[in-house]
């Protein structure tokens, strides 16, 4: 399907790196210049592993996404940890050199091999802050739905497009049962040194609003 790019989103190769463990890197499609996993755990209670994709508009991209000359695609591969009992409720990543995010969202349609997709979970609420100069997709809240949380069995993908030139590591939040943990992951950058352009994104909310049902 055909991903939005601008404004507000439907509800709210280069040389391969992988940091982390040695998991097999799910395939979402397209070539990424850089690809990582971190696990993220209150070390009893809750646990997922993230895998991060960068892209650029040179990339091969993942099917349904197209980008701009200078525009850049962030996607974080979220799989809970099944041995343990709580699930995630929340997962944000920060933008602490205040590049313009232009749109954000999460995939169903991709399934990577191996991956069912009856497990996939839809964050509840997803948008980027520009308060707390962060991407954020909550897993909680849906009083409709108790189970709208990142439960240790399911999977999430979530993506932002932003307008940069190239990608540093910048800290990443996940959290269960109110503890959290922090973890850096590709975040979008300018090359050190020069200077960031704000085109007036970072003030205020960009895309936040609700799964659709």
């Amino acid at each position: 399907m055909r991903i939005p790019k601008f404004g507000l989103v439907a509800a709210v190769i280069g040389s391969l790196t992988i940091v982390g463990g040695a998991s097999a890197q799910p395939d979402i499609g397209g070539m990424p210049i850089h690809t990582q996993e971190n696990e993220f755990s209150d070390g009893s209670l809750w646990g997922m592993t993230v895998w991060s994709y960068v892209f650029d508009a040179d990339s091969a991209l993942p099917e349904g996404f197209i980008l701009d000359p200078g525009e850049m695609l962030f996607a974080y591969f979220l799989d809970g940890d099944d041995t343990k009992e709580v699930s995630v409720d929340s997962f944000s990543v920060g933008n602490p050199n205040l590049m313009p995010i232009t749109s954000v969202g999460f995939e169903t349609g991709i399934v990577p091999s191996g991956y069912d997709a009856e497990d996939v979970e839809e964050p509840f609420l997803f948008g980027y802050s520009g308060p707390a100069q962060a991407t954020i997709y909550t897993y909680s809240g849906d009083m409709s739905d108790p189970f709208s949380t990142l439960d240790p069995q399911e999977w999430s993908l979530v993506w932002y497009i932003a307008e940069a030139p190239t990608w540093s590591l910048g800290s990443a939040t996940a959290s269960g049962a109110g503890i959290s943990d922090n973890h850096d992951l590709p975040v979008p950058t300018v090359p050190s040194p020069g200077p960031v352009v704000l085109l007036g994104l970072a003030a205020g909310l960009v895309g936040f609003g609700r799964r659709s049902r």
